[in-house]
């Protein structure tokens, strides 16, 4: 990185770039086991909530970066990338499922490379901003924004194998006599979202812990958050976040329309 030859003909970037991967890299991170297996014989049979987990590669085989070894990535000093930066982890993420492969992380680093220009100081600004209209091009269209609303439920909890997520058959109504089967995301993946959206300046409208209670009280709101199960202290409904990362993005591209950065 930082030469104008290509990154994968240069013996030392690419020495860089797997001493990096090593160091940092996770094995068998099961996406079948973190998005789906371990609740599907519970659910075969049930009648799911409109939000569904949402599905995710399987990287058992092949060694990859999670999010919290994303924001631990040293990189070369004139690129000063920053790896909380939602646009920057989109762009990484190359394929959306929630992690970052070796050849994923090679790519990165050769679109970084392309965009160096001898004596452009503001490098590393530059990237962020052609990161964040990319994001935004391709969340513009509300089909897009259901696909980037799912690669952040995948990003924030892959950290969490092999247990993310907990189910709840809710009770019954008189629409419903058996009830339906929801799903919970752990507060901790919810805290791994606030720290992204930091990046937003959520940090000037809600506290973390506004946040998380933010979140309960949608779901107490919507009798999806039942009070008496006390188990559901350290859990936050999916359907609550889902819904919250959905208004998010389409406010998000609303402001972008205004300023006419995209159409």
């Amino acid at each position: 990185m930082g030469n104008t030859s290509s990154v994968r003909r240069s013996k030392p970037a690419m020495g860089y770039l797997m001493g990096e991967f090593n160091r940092l890299k996770s094995h068998g991170v099961d996406g079948e086991a973190v998005w789906g297996r371990w609740f599907k014989g519970c659910t075969s049979a049930a009648q799911l909530s409109p939000v569904t987990l949402p599905h995710a590669c399987t990287h058992v085989e092949d060694p990859v970066l999670t999010l919290s070894a994303l924001q631990r990535l040293a990189t070369p000093e004139e690129f000063m990338l920053d790896f909380k930066h939602i646009g920057t982890l989109w762009k990484l993420d190359a394929n959306h499922d929630g992690v970052v492969t070796f050849e994923e992380l090679v790519a990165f680093a050769e679109f970084c490379n392309d965009q160096k220009i001898l004596g452009d100081l503001e490098l590393s600004q530059k990237l962020k901003a052609l990161f964040a209209m990319e994001m935004a091009a391709d969340a513009r269209s509300e089909n897009g924004q259901c696909f980037w609303v799912e690669w952040m439920l995948k990003l924030v909890a892959q950290d969490m194998t092999p247990r993310p997520f907990r189910m709840l058959r809710l009770k019954g109504t008189e629409t419903d006599e058996n009830g339906r089967v929801t799903f919970y995301i752990h507060n901790d993946a919810v805290m791994n979202l606030y720290n992204l959206l930091k990046s937003c300046q959520i940090t000037s409208h809600l506290g973390m812990q506004d946040f998380l209670d933010l979140m309960h009280q949608t779901g107490e709101a919507l009798n999806l958050q039942p009070l008496m199960v006390k188990e559901l202290d350290e859990w936050v409904n999916m359907e609550v976040v889902h819904h919250w990362l959905k208004e998010f993005i389409v406010a998000y591209m609303a402001l972008y329309r205004e300023l006419g950065l995209i159409t």
